[in-house]
């Protein structure tokens, strides 16, 4: 039999728990909100009539074709129409005003993150009539902007290779952009001229701390590119170029890269400017999943590795060598509507596993260096605090001799510890 207490406890807990709930549903809507209101593309354009006079008063209606999302204006006096904060979408533009048929643009694609104009001529007739245009050829005018850019889609980012799953690598496809995508010793990147700190690799994947992008455009080095997502900078304050969040792949519906001059609204960087725009839940119900395994038997071997290697026998009997790493990345995507056309919902997920075994040459402190330092001192706490020490599965054997050292002056061998050595 419960107690009072007991019930008493339950009850508590389930009142935090449904608090709890009631708390992160509002910050999940109000989160919603204030990426909604991060957009920064825009339609505009002039109604006018065969004749090319401008239609005033006209009822402009754009759907979104995703989320049945409409917005709706009236021209103005000039026959103008706008609508701003738009998401990286497809949609349908309908005009109406009495004395023309009413017109119906199909498959409306918009250059994310800027301006664009589209121009629309109604025909006399009935209001009832409908003419219905696929505009998916239609190539929106830039005339709101002067800028260069390039935009890469959702569809390209799934289907072009890019190593580590790193977007921001194929931004050298885009135009006004250089960038050779030339990699180095284990598949990282290689670095630019001047450059410290490169792209991502295949211990960090995604996950890397500051990534980045080996691409210079507008005269400028790439330590002078910036990086937003869903209009907020990512940029490092210590690594000029880098990015401190490099998101899933999964995740993003497209990147747009301006090359060339930039606008006030990202005065702050000279050169390439690459923003994100992150994927929302739609209508209809949409995911992925992806499974990417890097071995050393699926890895080729180098052609020539000096004069012996031209030989007959094995490539490894004539001293090739190929990539030893070894890792799993997966995860997935899902996404899909929690209130049909008013509440959406999209979730990402992705994970680098690295087994990869690295031998390395260097000096590090042995366990009875760090047990020598007086206890309770500063250098006592820093050489044993956790997780300080070397990450190793093996040692090599080593000695005084071998690391250029003179046994019982500048060095000691620890009995039974071959392995380990220190200097006195």
């Amino acid at each position: 039999m419960r107690t009072r207490s007991a019930i008493d406890s339950f009850e508590n807990r389930h009142s935090i728990s449904m608090l709890r709930t009631i708390v992160l549903g509002a910050g999940i809507c109000l989160m919603a909100l204030a990426a909604h209101a991060q957009y920064r593309a825009s339609i505009q354009g002039v109604v006018s009539d065969p004749t090319g006079a401008v239609v005033a008063g006209a009822n402009v209606t754009l759907t979104d074709t995703a989320t049945s999302q409409k917005l709706t204006t009236v021209t103005s006096s000039s026959g103008v129409y706008t609508f701003n904060a738009l998401p990286p979408s497809v949609f349908t533009l309908a005009i109406e005003k009495a004395g023309f048929k009413k017109k119906a643009l199909s498959d409306v694609h918009i250059v994310p993150e800027q301006a664009n104009a589209l121009n629309v001529q109604l025909e006399l007739g009935e209001s009832s009539q409908t003419v219905t245009v696929d505009a998916s050829n239609s190539t929106l005018l830039e005339t709101q902007t002067a800028s260069v850019s390039g935009t890469i889609s959702s569809n390209q980012i799934q289907h072009m290779p890019s190593f580590g799953r790193d977007v921001f690598q194929l931004a050298q496809l885009t135009p006004g952009v250089f960038g050779d995508g030339s990699q180095a010793a284990g598949g990282g990147t290689s670095n630019l001229p001047a450059t410290y700190i490169g792209g991502t690799g295949p211990a960090d994947g995604i996950f890397k701390t500051e990534n980045g992008p080996q691409i210079i455009a507008n005269g400028a080095q790439n330590t002078a590119n910036g990086i937003t997502i869903d209009g907020i900078s990512t940029a490092s304050t210590v690594w000029g170029g880098t990015t401190v969040v490099t998101p899933s792949e999964d995740s993003i519906a497209d990147v747009k890269v301006v090359s060339n001059s930039y606008d006030a609204e990202t005065g702050r960087f000279m050169g390439a400017q690459m923003q994100v725009t992150t994927k929302s839940g739609t209508n209809s119900v949409h995911g992925s999943l992806f499974f990417k395994a890097d071995r050393p038997g699926l890895n080729a071997y180098q052609s020539y590795n000096g004069p012996n290697s031209v030989g007959p026998g094995t490539a490894a009997e004539r001293g090739l060598l190929r990539d030893q790493s070894r890792f799993n990345q997966f995860g997935g995507s899902v996404g899909g509507p929690i209130w049909k056309n008013k509440v959406f919902a999209f979730f990402n997920y992705e994970t680098l596993r690295n087994n990869t075994s690295v031998t390395a040459a260097e000096w590090y402190d042995t366990s009875q260096f760090d047990a020598s330092a007086p206890g309770g001192s500063i250098a006592s706490q820093f050489l044993t605090f956790p997780g300080a020490g070397v990450s190793a599965s093996g040692q090599i054997s080593a000695s005084c001799v071998n690391a250029g050292l003179t046994e019982g002056v500048n060095c000691a061998t620890i009995p039974g510890r071959p392995g380990h050595w220190f200097s006195a």
